[in-house]
């Protein structure tokens, strides 16, 4: 580690095709990212990326431009603690991720010994019931074990989709190798849930992500209405929201992103405060991460031991037509994921293809 500060940051704003992904808030046909270079006067220098989300943390690929510029960067350079939020409350956690990433890349020298033992879910959904089918099945031969499936789509294609994907699950499910989770990105009202909820239990379902967008403390409410567990995403943006979150004990289980929740520092607190108080937890991604992003997660899994519940990313060019790196990385069969044995986070982005797939703004 060094205590010299930074020199300076570049910028650069990426999108990369992606082979297209829907869910209930979005259909994606590009990942669009922010992508930063941060040089230190002796030399070194780390990468980092992040993916903001509107409905997440109310950030843009805007606004994150500006907050790197104006606000994170300079913090960084004082040597202080990187803001996740401005002065009058606005969240900043996506712009701090992207220099908490090139701060750990650039001034981690150790690398990683532990193995990653969770293995990466399948995500599933689709508007198109045939096209979910044909992806199980293609995920199923990949030898994966565990299952997201995204609802909040129209009524009937919801049904549609949990019966044959439940049906194809169901007696790995009951013999315990194999699960099945739902994720609706905030599709049902708070009324609607409990009730909806109740249907997904003869179906092997073991918790509900995200039903409604709501606040931390209007998520602990709704759990105690509710015969599943609830996990928390968009729920779960700070710190402040982890600790209203632990009054619901296991009955919420939480959804950590690193994109989300502001880098890698963070995310190990929140992972700490849930493995402290026995919260099932799960490692999380925002879709279209390219290898930036999955490196990171993949140091951020090995400082964890191993106590997440459940993994999502690390997808690469399953996903996206092509990278940001030198060498595309994605989870192995069955949803291994090997530790990047080398210093920093382990990857090195390409400057070709930032160029053919970005523009450097700074």
């Amino acid at each position: 580690m060094t205590d010299i500060a930074p020199e300076r940051m570049e910028i650069h704003r990426t999108s990369i095709p992606m082979r297209t992904f829907e869910h209930a808030a979005a259909a994606r046909d590009n990942a669009e990212a922010i992508v930063v270079r941060v040089i230190w006067p002796d030399g070194r220098q780390g990468w980092g990326e992040t993916l903001p989300r509107e409905y997440v943390t109310g950030e843009t690929l805007e606004s994150v431009i500006e907050d790197l510029q104006e606000r994170v960067f300079p913090a960084m350079r004082r040597g202080g603690e990187l803001p996740h939020n401005d002065t009058g409350g606005r969240c900043m956690s996506a712009a701090a991720c992207a220099l908490d990433l090139a701060g750990y890349d650039a001034l981690t020298d150790d690398p990683p010994t532990d193995t990653i033992v969770p293995r990466v879910s399948g995500v599933l959904g689709s508007s198109d019931p045939a096209k979910t089918a044909r992806k199980l099945r293609h995920m199923r031969l990949f030898g994966l074990k565990d299952f997201k499936l995204k609802l909040g789509f129209d009524a009937d294609v919801d049904r549609e989709n949990l019966k044959l994907v439940a049906g194809k699950l169901a007696k790995g499910i009951q013999a315990g190798r194999l699960t099945l989770r739902v994720d609706v990105n905030g599709g049902w009202s708070p009324e609607e849930t409990p009730e909806r909820i109740d249907e997904l239990v003869a179906s092997g379902v073991c918790v509900v992500e995200q039903p409604t967008y709501c606040s931390a403390g209007e998520l602990v409410e709704l759990a105690r209405r509710c015969s599943l567990p609830l996990m928390a995403d968009e729920s779960l943006i700070t710190i402040a929201d982890a600790e209203t979150l632990l009054s619901a004990g296991d009955k919420i289980w939480w959804n950590i992103r690193l994109s989300k929740n502001g880098g890698i520092r963070t995310a190990s607190q929140l992972a700490a405060m849930a493995f402290q108080d026995a919260i099932p937890f799960v490692v999380g991604c925002m879709v279209g991460e390219s290898s930036i992003l999955s490196a990171a997660q993949r140091r951020f899994l090995v400082g964890s031991g191993g106590a997440a519940r459940f993994v999502e990313g690390n997808y690469g060019r399953f996903l996206l037509t092509d990278d940001l790196t030198v060498k595309s990385i994605r989870f192995g069969y069955g949803g291994r994921l090997k530790t990047i044995r080398r210093r920093g986070l382990g990857v090195q982005a390409d400057p070709k293809k930032l160029a053919r797939y970005g523009s450097k703004l700074t």
